[in-house]
């Protein structure tokens, strides 16, 4: 399938259900919503290519009305079609002190434009899940077997001294903690495999919501 196959393949999905486009944050009752502009801009580059409404100054509006009294929290954002804006908020996460993950088998498609994008639709990410209960989390791999993310956090790898997390063309989300790191120079891209993480120095998972990470790979 090419990609404008794939493309169309995913709007036709989200299309054919109630999808909200999400994201998920980290508040902090004394600096409040962390990478809040990132995740806005995530937000309004995924309503732009899918063709949702979005008003920035609406999903301030319910941030700010949801959260002025609020503590710790993990906070998640769904916006609709028509642009209208639900504010969930949840109690902090707790992390793991380290994060055992396992490879998981069925691939994904690099070329699937609904990787690049966070949505209420996580069937995909949770049937995964669901088969590897003894992990904290699974690594997605895609056709051409390059690991890609794992379903709820992006991955990197230290290999050489430096730490590499995959490119978006391998079929992952534009995570916004990873953009953080990569804009900083903390982290750099590469194509990795399933070898390359077994072999690698460390390993982390990253996200908004919870930082960086350490992380291991079951054999």
């Amino acid at each position: 399938m090419n990609a404008s196959m794939s493309a169309a393949v995913g709007l036709a999905t989200i299309d054919a259900a109630e999808v909200q486009l999400m994201e998920t944050m980290y508040h902090d009752p004394g600096t409040g919503l962390r990478h809040l502009d990132r995740h806005l801009s995530r937000l309004a580059h995924s309503a732009a290519v899918l063709g949702y409404e979005f008003g920035e100054r609406e999903v301030r509006r319910h941030l700010a009305h949801q959260l002025s009294c609020a503590g710790a929290a993990r906070v998640r954002v769904r916006l609709h079609r028509d642009g209208g804006v639900d504010v969930d908020v949840f109690a902090p996460p707790v992390a793991p002190a380290c994060v055992s993950l396992v490879l998981d088998d069925e691939p994904v498609d690099s070329l699937d434009i609904l990787l690049g994008h966070k949505t209420t639709l996580r069937e995909r990410y949770d049937r995964r899940r669901h088969r590897n209960p003894d992990a904290d989390d699974v690594v997605l791999v895609n056709e051409h077997g390059h690991v890609t993310e794992t379903t709820i956090a992006n991955l990197a790898a230290r290999i050489d001294g430096v730490w590499w997390t995959p490119p978006l063309s391998s079929g992952c989300l534009p995570g916004v903690e990873r953009s953080w790191q990569l804009d900083r120079g903390l982290m750099r891209e590469r194509i990795l495999t399933p070898s390359d993480l077994l072999a690698a120095e460390a390993l982390a998972v990253t996200s908004s919501l919870k930082g960086v990470l350490p992380a291991t790979l079951r054999p």
